[in-house]
């Protein structure tokens, strides 16, 4: 067979499989949601357009192990969660790659995966030669930039960035409101036992995205959701369907879409008049935090107030203007704050409750350090920061539900500032970089049965301690100057949260569940979290 041919039998396979991609993932998917077909044959072929120009391998990047297109995208569209797909289209590419590199696609096109602890090192502390990629803001139409900003701490970079940190830090850098953290997880505990059946069948995601609301908003702005209290109010019920809307998988690969052919999408417009709706709201409640702090100068503690007070004194003492945020500045940050205080903390505490609940030993003997700590009886206890020190345990267990299942699967994608080798990987100029955390945290050729939940592994001495001088091998918040800025704020919510319901509730799996066998994890895009997931809950007192 001359080259001619291999090349039209490769054509060939390729139309085939856009076809299949066209006919099963692409044309239902719009004629959903369009009302006139001719208007949903004419997106899905300019789609289809799209997927075709996306799936070769640009020249520069074929010397890199790269995963099958359409196996990835069938993943990713077709609902499965990341752990399948890490299982059955990533690591086995992974495993033939000499230095943890790959490549796989994203909305940016084909981008350079990155799961190697020495090379996740060197992209996290090499800033300036792996800045944030600004290809995030080239849709600004989109519902996810739209939330985020394009003007936010998690994607600027450079003396911009460093205006951003330096306003923020001080709001980070204080005592964590543990009183705040235990009033509300006392109350989540008390709607545990009143709504719906009762302690027999807990939806337990649910709750903890109630608690993690109310406590983001009355820790970050001072603004109740009423999120416990109050679950189907109007605040709640946009950001949830907005924060659905981010997860679509459809619209995150192609962003093209909603930029061209919001027209289209009845249902996605209707998204994006929610969005204007929450905009409002962030910007009315930075005016009416400025006008508190106007009438209450130097009357409240540092120690009382919450973050947009703390951002906004920051920001009034610096006397260069310059070195000031504006108010869309603010907004975008705290859009991206509330994003990170919120959906991810709540999944984390929904992973680390299954996996109390699958492993009775390892609850118990974490309900034993809580109790030696705070003591036991019929008292609700709030644990105090001083004591959340001492529960080294639940810390151990924490990071192990982080290295599972890190609520970020990768990060905000880098891209190469100059021609560089990576771990011994030539990389392009201007190519898209992505920390792949979730592949990294499950490599078997990284980790001993990574897929066995052992909180041993963060014991001292322990597995992870071992790692410490092959780079970053557990990176859930990144790592060096641009790691997550809520993180110490998210470990002490956890805490408390464990503490309290470790003393209070023993739980298990109920009898009919989707998760007997395996966590399912939902497959959306983005932000990880479990799918379905009851726990049935039993009072110790």
């Amino acid at each position: 067979m001359d080259t001619l041919q291999v090349i039209a039998k490769d054509v060939d396979k390729q139309l085939e499989k856009l076809t299949s991609f066209y006919i099963h993932h692409i044309l239902p998917y719009v004629k959903r949601r369009s009302p006139h077909t001719y208007i949903a044959s004419a997106v899905a072929a300019f789609f289809s357009y799209q997927v075709y120009k996306a799936i070769r391998v640009p020249k520069n990047l074929r010397h890199i192990p790269a995963v099958s297109y359409w196996k990835y995208m069938k993943s990713a569209l077709s609902g499965e969660g990341v752990d399948l797909r890490a299982q059955n289209v990533i690591l086995p590419v992974l495993a033939k790659s000499p230095n943890g590199i790959y490549l796989r696609p994203n909305r940016l096109g084909w981008t350079i995966g990155v799961a190697n602890p020495a090379a996740m090192k060197t992209l996290f502390l090499r800033t300036n030669e792996f800045p944030k990629h600004q290809g995030f803001t080239k849709y600004r139409d989109s519902l996810t930039t739209r939330f985020g900003g394009a003007n936010n701490i998690v994607v600027l970079n450079g003396g911009v960035w460093k205006k951003h940190r330096m306003i923020a830090n001080p709001a980070f850098h204080r005592s964590m409101p543990v009183k705040l953290f235990g009033r509300l997880c006392e109350k989540m505990m008390t709607r545990f036992e009143k709504e719906g059946d009762g302690l027999e069948d807990v939806d337990v995601p649910m709750f903890l995205q109630r608690f993690t609301l109310d406590v983001i908003g009355l820790a970050a702005f001072d603004y109740d959701f009423e999120a416990l209290d109050n679950p189907n109010n109007e605040k709640v019920e946009n950001y949830n369907i907005i924060m659905e809307g981010i997860r679509n998988p459809i619209f995150f690969f192609f962003p093209i879409l909603e930029k061209r052919f919001l027209w289209a999408f009845p249902g996605r417009r209707q998204l994006h008049r929610k969005m204007d709706d929450l905009d409002k709201l962030f910007y009315s409640i930075i005016d009416r935090k400025r006008q508190t702090l106007a009438s209450k100068k130097g009357l409240v503690e540092d120690s009382e107030k919450d973050l947009l007070t703390l951002m906004l004194e920051a920001n009034e003492e610096s006397e260069d203007i310059q070195h000031q945020l504006s108010d869309l500045e603010l907004r975008d940050d705290l859009a991206v704050f509330f994003l990170a205080g919120h959906d991810t903390t709540s999944n984390a505490l929904s992973f680390a409750l299954y996996y109390l609940a699958v492993n009775p030993h390892i609850q118990e003997k974490a309900r034993k350090e809580v109790i030696d700590i705070l003591g036991d009886g019929d008292d609700i206890v709030y644990p105090t920061a001083a004591q959340c020190s001492e529960m080294k345990y639940i810390y151990m267990i924490m990071k192990e539900t982080l290295r599972m299942d890190p609520p970020a699967q990768n990060t905000v994608p880098r891209a190469s500032s100059d021609d560089i080798d990576l771990a011994g990987t030539f990389v392009p100029k201007g190519s898209t970089l992505s920390a792949e955390i979730f592949v990294m945290h499950h490599d078997p050729s990284l980790w001993k049965d990574p897929e066995e939940f052992i909180p041993e592994r963060f014991a001292p001495g322990g597995e992870s301690e071992a790692k410490a001088g092959q780079g970053l091998s557990w990176t859930p918040f990144g790592s060096g100057s641009r790691q997550c800025i809520g993180m110490n704020f998210s470990l002490a919510e956890q805490k408390v949260l464990l503490a309290m319901m470790l003393q209070k509730y023993t739980w298990e799996l109920p009898e009919n569940t989707i998760n007997k066998d395996r966590l399912v994890i939902d497959g959306s895009m983005g932000i990880i979290s479990p799918k379905d997931l009851h726990l049935k809950f039993k009072k110790r007192f």
